[in-house]
């Protein structure tokens, strides 16, 4: 049996999530640097998930990309996030890595 707490992005597959009202926040959290190997406080948005890809689920989606969590706070100010589904589809690896997201 696995346990999926957290919404798990694929490359280059979309995942459509449906987020709780209000649920939107930024978290510290600590991470390991994966090059340096040194521990360090970083913030993520977080946010809770009802729905997954059509199935009802009881999650938590984060994110530390400053760009996709820039366009879900967006979304958090201006109740999108929390009305619409979010498709989200990473494309590219590493710090090539982009979000294409929609509501819909």
């Amino acid at each position: 049996m696995t346990l999926a707490n957290y919404v798990k992005l694929v490359p280059n597959i979309e995942t459509v999530i449906r987020v709780k009202e209000g649920s939107f926040r930024i978290e510290p959290r600590e991470i390991t640097d994966p090059k340096t190997k040194i521990k360090k406080v970083v913030n993520a948005a977080a946010m809770d998930v009802y729905e997954e890809n059509g199935v009802p689920a009881k999650k938590v989606f984060s994110t530390l990309s400053e760009k996709l969590a820039t366009t879900l706070k967006i979304a958090h100010d201006n109740g999108s996030l929390y009305r619409y589904r979010v498709s989200i589809k990473p494309v590219g690896a590493d710090f090539t890595r982009e979000y294409q997201v929609a509501f819909f």
